[in-house]
């Protein structure tokens, strides 16, 4: 019953393909759409919680399914956020063109690879889906027409692919070793080695990359800043999650010593502040938010890399939701121009308040729903990794209060509901979630958003944020050969640092 979700979306995803071939009507197509994009949802509602193998195979030869505890919230915020972006596609896509049809069905593929990775007990299958998204990705990030788009596209593309095959060669390492691609029977089977360590850290160097992660997070600013808005929304909220889950299965199955565990934890901090600050300076609404993403990720590493994989979990879903709901925001605002005062929310009462309430969910403020990830990932790290959480709240709520700041000036456009209404959707899924999960008010709060307002005062007096980064160039060829550097680097890191 578990792989029954996945089959509805492939399924929809070829008839779409088919439909549209025949010529069928529009709205017989986007009837199929959402049939693929929602009924997985109560479908999963109805399996519950559990683990079974393809086929009644044995455990050792079949394919393991389960959903758990653990992988529930990759599951919730991904198919929460999917149903409103679905909405939003409808009527952001001009499906009267035909080759903008096809932008369904490769959404439908994303949301079937992104579904069948969070379900999967085996590193093989777990690739095998993890690659239907990312593949569905490269293409719909292209279908953009902006400028310098195919560039982002290739590089992701580039970069990717060059992960993947690194993190295949890994797995068939594990394989060798253990004999198994089942992630429990790998744990039962691993034995300490150098040859497991190695395939840990070059595994584990690929997800951080896919994962978009300081300091491979090179291809993300361009392919998340550029891509269509609902496009971003799924990369940002849903895309960079099944390698976060991959990392959970490999820090579950082998085992990881300290040195290991300190270098990702290193890593995971300096993500954090590296997205930060770079946030504070950039123009570009997407921009800033694709760079939150990279600060983002940084909490999730910080929960798996302190092996509070429950922590990681939530905390993804929570940036499912909130950081999905602000690119649909923004990128709705900015459909124009997304530079930084040339378009706002002022006299639009529920843009203005769904985007500040995305902003201090993604600050950590409570009762919404980011807080209770950030309360997780904290109560499991140790001093002085903890200074890192309440730290990095005050560096966000610092980069949105400029965001909002900017955006508070300008005057908003007439929008349709169909694109205010699924953000204010995401903004109420936030509050409600932290309320669900047993959040209220946090006296703490206060003295944060205090002291990001005051920090926030400062830097605009002394004009911090009228500076700008000086924007890259080169071709794309040596750009990636100096990402592809940079990555070989970072897997020597992890495969020395393990025998320390």
């Amino acid at each position: 019953m578990i792989p029954i979700p996945v089959a509805i979306a492939l399924l929809c995803a070829f008839l779409l393909v088919l439909l549209d071939t025949l010529r069928v009507r529009e709205a017989v197509l986007k009837g199929v759409f959402l049939i693929g994009a929602l009924l997985p949802a109560p479908v999963f509602l109805f399996v519950g919680v559990g683990s079974e193998v393809v086929g009644g195979w044995p455990r050792e030869a079949g394919i393991e399914v389960a959903v758990t505890r653990l992988n529930m919230p990759f599951l919730v915020g991904e198919m929460v956020l999917f149903a409103f972006v679905a909405f939003y596609s409808l009527a952001y896509f001009n499906l009267k063109d035909g080759k903008t049809r096809k932008v369904l069905a490769l959404l439908l593929l994303l949301h079937a690879g992104l579904m069948g990775a969070f379900v999967a007990r085996d590193l093989f299958n777990f690739y095998i889906y993890m690659e239907i998204a990312s593949v569905s990705a490269f293409s719909l990030v292209a279908f953009s027409d902006e400028k310098g788009v195919k560039r982002a596209a290739f590089k992701y593309l580039m970069l990717s692919l060059l992960a993947s095959y690194l993190f295949v060669f890994a797995v068939g390492l594990v394989y060798m070793e253990t004999g198994y691609l089942n992630v429990g029977l790998i744990a039962e089977n691993a034995r300490d080695s150098r040859e497991l360590q190695v395939a840990l850290g070059i595994a584990l160097s690929a997800l951080v990359l896919k994962a978009g992660i300081f300091p491979l997070h090179g291809w993300l600013p361009d392919a998340h800043s550029k891509a269509p808005t609902p496009v971003s929304a799924l990369l940002s909220g849903a895309v960079v999650k099944a390698p976060a889950y991959g990392m959970i299965l490999l820090l579950s199955a082998l085992p990881a010593g300290e040195p290991l565990r300190l270098a990702l934890l290193a890593v995971a901090v300096v993500s954090i502040f590296f997205g930060i600050g770079m946030m504070i300076f950039q123009k570009d609404a997407k921009r800033f938010l694709a760079y939150s993403t990279i600060s983002q990720m940084g909490y999730v590493l910080l929960g798996i890399a302190s092996l509070n994989f429950l922590g990681a979990a939530y905390y993804a879903m929570a940036h499912s939701i909130f950081k999905g709901g602000l690119f649909l925001g923004i990128g709705s605002m900015g459909r124009k121009s997304r530079e930084l005062g040339t378009f706002g929310y002022r006299g639009d009462a529920v843009m203005m308040a769904s985007v500040i309430a995305l902003s201090l969910a993604i600050g950590g403020v409570s009762p919404l729903i980011g807080a209770y990830g950030k309360g997780l990932i904290y109560s499991n790290l140790s001093w002085p990794w903890k200074l890192a959480v309440p730290l990095g709240s005050v560096g966000t709520l610092v980069s949105f209060t400029k965001l909002n700041s900017y955006l508070a000036m300008g005057r908003g456009v007439k929008l349709p509901a169909s694109w205010k209404l699924p953000v204010l959707g995401l903004a109420l899924t936030a509050l409600a979630g932290g309320l669900y999960l047993g959040l209220g008010l946090n006296p703490k709060d206060l003295l944060y958003l205090s002291a990001a307002f005051l920090i926030f005062q400062l830097l605009k007096r002394t004009g911090v944020f009228e500076k700008s980064p000086s924007p890259g160039g080169g071709e794309v060829g040596e750009e990636v050969n100096r990402l592809t550097a940079v990555m070989v680097a970072f897997i020597l890191l992890l495969t020395l640092i393990q025998g320390v």
